[in-house]
């Protein structure tokens, strides 16, 4: 990486630790919804990722942990489950969490997943759930993932695949954008990265499994699934928006009350085609890619 896109990744670390400082509560909340939308992407990828009772297991851009309960789970009393995440926040609510549910073998700490603060070979499996593509430098976490994996290994990631597979992610703010005149925030950026993380950075077409290639993953699988996210109703898809979506927040910070309350109308009332007879339900496309890492050097 250049010396201007490091300190481009360096900066949006930062701004990612800031952002999830305010809303990881906010996303902790609205868990149950979120679960349920990742419930069978999730089940996939501990399957892909192998993993056993007794194995120990690194869970990446673990978040509030909701996945690591589920491997901790599958590896029983003899394992172990490292849940690390670059959010202090979430770290907090994910130690908060275990311990409130007397689970003992998870330990949480904060980690930045392109320089793990880790031994090499220590790792039977390695997960990470919507949280690659929100890396910088996404071979460099993977070839970091690889190198404290065992021989023999296995690492599985769940995605997003494209924009247009998710609308639910790029139609609120188009209609902040349209009716506030903003400019693309990738047009305001003033130190581009070669790589943009975000939400779809890594689902275009075997995108993500090349890097799993250049990193040195062998026996490299993907799937992709469709994933519906569900509401009772379109108004509480909009509150969960508004609570978690930080760059939203950040796209209206300025406005006065009436105008963002009326934006958040427009949101909702665009947001209403994809209402259902029993509630809301809005497409979603999720990729699991996995690797292995060879078991002889």
């Amino acid at each position: 990486m250049t010396k201007t896109n490091s300190l481009a990744g360096a900066a949006f670390k930062q701004t990612e630790i800031e952002d999830w400082e305010r809303a990881a509560s906010d996303w902790h909340k609205w868990m149950p919804v979120v679960n349920d939308f990742l419930r069978v992407a999730t089940e996939i990828m501990l399957d892909q990722a192998n993993i056993e009772t007794g194995h120990h297991v690194l869970d990446i851009a673990a978040g509030d942990g909701s996945q690591s309960l589920m491997a901790a789970k599958l590896v029983g009393e003899t394992g172990s489950v490292l849940a690390t995440d670059i959010s202090p926040a979430f770290i907090k609510i994910s130690k908060e969490i275990a311990q409130a549910r007397d689970v003992k073998n998870i330990a949480t700490e904060v980690m930045d997943a392109e320089n793990l603060a880790l031994k090499d070979n220590s790792f039977d499996a390695a997960i990470s759930r919507l949280g690659m593509m929100f890396l910088p430098d996404p071979l460099r976490g993977l070839q970091e993932i690889h190198r404290v994996l065992k021989p023999s290994g296995s690492f599985a990631a769940v995605v997003f695949t494209t924009a247009d597979k998710s609308p639910f992610f790029t139609i609120p703010p188009q209609v902040i954008r349209d009716r506030l005149n903003l400019p693309n925030p990738s047009d305001m950026s003033p130190a581009p990265l070669r790589h943009q993380p975000g939400p779809f950075a890594l689902g275009t077409p075997d995108l993500f499994a090349d890097l799993f290639s250049q990193a040195g993953f062998i026996n490299i699988e993907q799937e992709i699934i469709e994933a519906p996210l569900r509401f009772k109703t379109t108004e509480d898809f909009v509150q969960w928006r508004r609570d978690i979506a930080v760059s939203l927040q950040r796209m209206l910070a300025g406005q006065d009350t009436e105008i963002q309350k009326k934006i958040w109308q427009n949101v909702t009332e665009v947001m209403r085609q994809f209402e259902t007879s029993d509630g809301f339900e809005t497409p979603s496309e999720l990729l699991i890619c996995s690797g292995q890492k060879a078991g002889n050097f």
